[in-house]
């Protein structure tokens, strides 16, 4: 399989880096903000141009400032993201030119072996280079004068990107990649999310703290484990959306807009903590958004949490009916058997059931409860079939669907879930009427 070349991009806070990333990739994939520092964790996106495929890592802002929250932690991320790249970005504010920052990012550029590319961002106005002579002086080469909001540059700058990289154009020859499970961390504040995922990559990719609202963004990453090849999409805390705004409100956005691209959705739930009406709800949110659903009960290194409580309490109030595991991102404990059931989801996401066995499970569950019936005309359900995957879509034909309560509905639902061992996986079943 090709490895696509990585393009670390890097400079000072504010300097534009997600804007000139979402304009590259053209599309909205990272959280831009006024605020300085918004973004913290390394987020990998691909982008394609003239046939060629680079994977660019947006990191946070290099900030040298004493006591400025998180920055030691991000300046590690921002040297790991060097150190593994083919090329660096390195993304200055063309108006105000080099800042104390600026000087300190050269100086570690100047150590790494990759190629830089420097890139005066904010030139709305090409014309205005009255800061050029103090680019230049940074030692790193000729800069590139781009303004990621208008798009100005953004062409020359790929175009610069694809020749540094020497990056291998697609073709039909090329080896296909194995399939990925997109998989979805989400969960309350503090949950421990971004150790959890650590825990599964084995490295610290995301910053943790006790601080709640650490994760602002939500980050890709592909892992190979044991249990098969996974897009782990960690995002940020959810709260109420009435409680959230600013920043916090477009995080909460991208971790609601993440359980969209999953298959499973891996609900973490903090064992010190009561399992409430918020986990619940996010439970609700994936699986409003079709997504297979687990509970990872973390922390279960500090705490003893009653697991049978909380499967009882999923049990009577998630449709899905969720199998729950206990974890320790600290230990470790329970990754592995985590996985195992994330790749088992999966497999029945993307199942296809026989119609013989559908039938079968029809016949067995109408035998065992009364049809409803409305002025004394009764349901009579005649035939069922999967008609799709990626949740499991199925159709069963009645005679009148008027005829259908959603008590009915639900039991339906159960039967076909318990019959084929599918407690966690959403069910689309469409009953479909002769009239």
């Amino acid at each position: 399989m090709k490895t696509l070349p990585i393009v670390a991009i890097v400079g000072s806070p504010n300097a534009g880096k997600s804007t000139l990333v979402n304009r590259l990739t053209g599309t909205r994939a990272t959280v831009v903000h006024e605020t300085p520092g918004v973004t913290r964790d390394r987020k990998e996106i691909e982008v394609e141009w003239t046939g060629h495929r680079l994977l660019l890592v947006d990191t946070g802002g290099y900030d040298t400032t004493e006591g400025a929250p998180f920055a030691g932690h991000i300046r590690e991320q921002v040297e790991h993201a060097i150190a593994a790249a083919d090329v660096v970005l390195f993304i200055l504010d063309g108006r105000a030119g080099p800042l104390t920052d600026d000087y300190a990012i050269a100086d570690v550029l100047r150590r790494s072996k990759a190629p830089v590319i420097v890139v005066a961002n904010k030139m709305d106005d090409p014309a205005s280079t009255a800061t050029a002579p103090e680019i230049y002086a940074l030692g790193l080469g000729e800069p590139l004068l781009v303004s990621a909001v208008h798009g100005t540059g953004s062409g020359e700058l790929l175009d610069r990107l694809v020749e540094v990289t020497d990056a291998a154009p697609d073709d039909n020859e090329a080896e296909e990649a194995p399939d990925e499970t997109p998989v979805a961390i989400v969960g309350r504040p503090n949950a421990g999310k971004s150790s959890l995922f650590n825990a599964i990559a084995g490295e610290t990719r995301t910053i943790v703290s006790e601080l709640a609202g650490t994760t602002r963004d939500a980050i890709d990453s592909v892992i190979d484990t044991e249990s098969g090849r996974f897009r782990f999409i960690d995002t940020a805390g959810m709260r109420k959306a009435a409680k959230v705004s600013g920043v916090e409100y477009y995080s909460y956005l991208r971790s609601v807009q993440s359980l969209d691209r999953a298959h499973v959705a891996i609900i973490v739930v903090d064992a010190t903590m009561r399992f409430g009406e918020l986990d619940l709800s996010i439970c609700t949110e994936a699986t409003r958004r079709n997504c297979a659903t687990v509970l990872a009960v973390n922390k279960c290194d500090i705490a003893e949490p009653d697991l049978e409580e909380i499967a009882g309490i999923a049990k009577r109030k998630l449709r899905q009916r969720p199998p729950v595991i206990a974890v320790s991102a600290e230990s470790r404990r329970g990754v592995k058997e985590l996985l195992r059931k994330v790749a088992e989801l999966d497999a029945l996401y993307t199942a296809h059931i026989s119609t013989r066995a559908l039938n079968r499970a029809l016949a067995e569950l109408a035998a065992d409860r009364p049809m409803p019936q409305k002025h004394g005309k009764r349901l009579k359900m005649y035939y069922i079939a999967q008609f799709g995957t990626s949740p499991p879509r199925m159709a069963i034909e009645i005679n009148d669907r008027t005829l259908v309560t959603r008590d009915f509905g639900f039991y339906v639902e159960n039967r076909l879930r318990a019959q084929f061992g599918l407690e966690g996986v959403p069910l689309v079943i469409d009953f479909k009427g002769k009239k």
